[in-house]
């Protein structure tokens, strides 16, 4: 079987891909190695309650935006319900001792942030305008024209975020307030660049929105979309090696030891394992050990929580908890006061809307912790490792419990998962939430091209350029960019 392209791995990126080159018409078949497709759009079921693998929830998603734009082009707005969260409350944010109502849409989260700090009224549009100049000069969020002879993804790089932050404001208390939502970058204040902070805020501060359902649904749409555009998605086909014949890709070897040819590839998958499948030699030594030695950013542990029947009420905002103004401290401190911070949000009881039906709990784990169990898999790492997922549970409940004393009285069953976890059902290396860190000390090195040495062999998905829904929309339409006129695409979604 020979089609036009072929997409390694079918997580959001790989999806978009496929979806926008079928639009094209052209022939298209995405490669999965499970039995579902979705990456980090996957969910699961426990007690009849639906939970999200990794993403709960996406911006720039009201009518006009960029992600809607995209989404209504490629057919996905009428094909899955988005939920908008509440304006005037998308985050609740607990620092410390302190708690604020974060709103969005850009005036409503100005007029908001000003009534916490006041005096720090110019500072506050001073960081806004800031976030403005980095999202105007990204093309592809404005539906620009791109000239790859001046454009590339990592002109802002170079920005240290905390430089950035602290040549803002003084004040400790406001700067907190602005990286509340770290968890959503895991940010790092000795390498994080300013431009992976200000997409992800910008994004965020637009709209929030959450996929009715779950998001496994956004996944099954896309699937659907390539499916219509006659198109092939399969499952269970695990790539295990990419044939080169004079540095140009001809075809894949799958598991089931079927090859399948092509015109083009594109890889979803993390570089690292994309270079396994290639022979010694067609990539440079230095090439494949910067991308060996790249570092990957944190890995999570999750709390998925069925709660008793009509016995907690339903949180409509996104419930981000630090203990203290060191938002950095989560990340990048030693754990002896783990979990430092977390992320929370309930899924609403559809039969009682006013209750939620279920919870989900996150916070951050280093791969070092899990170490020890690097080498089972899911259901088969001991009792050692369940009562390690015991004891870290109950730590994370019983910080929960300080805000939320509520909360522990409502609980049915707790479910949960680690680094580990997420490494077997997604494939990243380490389980790691995002992907490779950008660093802005060195951003040549730790930014990653879609293209590569081999011209018809392109990379996409969260580890190049920024990550997330948005991040990763936007990595897709590069990617295509080697099939298709990307300039003719950003127009067709501009005008649709």
């Amino acid at each position: 079987m020979k089609y036009d392209i072929v997409i390694i791995g079918s997580g959001l990126g790989g999806l978009l891909c496929g979806a926008i080159l079928s639009k094209y018409s052209y022939s298209v078949c995405v490669l999965e190695k499970h039995s579902v497709v979705g990456g980090n759009l996957q969910t699961f079921y426990r007690k009849d309650c639906c939970f999200n693998t990794g993403m709960h929830y996406m911006g720039s998603l009201d009518k006009e935006q960029i992600l809607y734009k995209v989404f209504d082009y490629l057919g996905v707005i009428d094909r899955v319900e988005f939920e908008k969260i509440d304006s005037e409350c998308s985050d609740k944010v607990f620092i410390g001792d302190k708690e604020y109502s974060i709103a969005n849409g850009i005036e409503n989260y100005k007029k908001r942030l000003i009534s916490y700090f006041p005096d720090e009224k110019n500072q506050i549009e001073n960081y806004l305008s800031k976030l403005d100049e980095i999202w105007n000069k990204t093309p592809i969020l404005n539906l620009k024209k791109i000239n790859f002879n001046d454009y590339s993804q990592n002109n802002h790089l170079e920005n240290s975020l905390i430089e950035v932050i602290d040549s803002i404001t003084n004040n400790q208390e406001l700067k907190s307030v602005l990286l509340s939502n770290n968890g959503l970058y895991a940010g790092n204040p000795n390498k994080t660049p300013f431009y992976i902070h200000a997409l992800i805020k910008k994004s965020f501060t637009q709209s929030s929105y959450r996929i009715k359902g779950g998001s496994d649904l956004l996944a099954k749409a896309l699937k659907k979309i390539i499916e219509e555009n006659k198109g092939n998605v399969l499952v269970n086909k695990e790539v295990i090696k990419i044939n080169i014949d004079k540095f140009k890709a001809v075809s894949v070897t799958v598991s089931d030891n079927s090859t399948i040819y092509a015109d083009s590839f594109i890889s979803n998958i993390h570089p690292s394992q994309t270079n396994k499948m290639i022979d010694d030699g067609i990539f440079r030594k230095a090439y494949v050990n910067r991308i060996k030695n790249l570092e990957n950013s944190i890995g999570s542990f999750v709390l998925y929580i069925v709660l008793k029947k009509k016995s907690y009420r339903h949180i409509s905002s996104n419930i981000f908890f630090s203990k203290s103004k060191d938002i950095w401290a989560a990340v990048y401190k030693d754990n002896d006061e783990w979990p430092k911070a977390y992320m929370l949000y309930t899924n609403q009881d559809k039969n009682n809307q006013e209750y939620a039906e279920s919870a989900t709990i996150i916070t951050f784990m280093k791969f070092e912790e899990v170490e020890k169990w690097r080498n089972t898999s899911v259901g088969k790492r001991g009792n050692d490792y369940l009562e390690f997922k015991k004891n870290k549970s109950q730590k994370l409940l019983d910080t929960v419990y300080l805000k939320f004393p509520d909360f522990k009285n409502c609980i049915d069953t707790v479910y949960s998962s680690s680094p580990l976890t997420y490494r077997d059902y997604t494939g990243i290396p380490q389980g790691s939430m995002y992907g490779i860190i950008k660093d802005y000390n060195n951003p040549l090195n730790s930014h990653l091209s879609t293209f590569t040495r081999i011209k018809n062999l392109n990379l996409t998905g969260q580890n190049i350029g920024v990550h997330g829904i948005l991040g990763v929309t936007m990595n897709a339409i590069l990617s295509c960019s080697s099939v298709i006129d990307i300039n003719e695409l950003l127009e067709n979604i501009k005008n649709k």
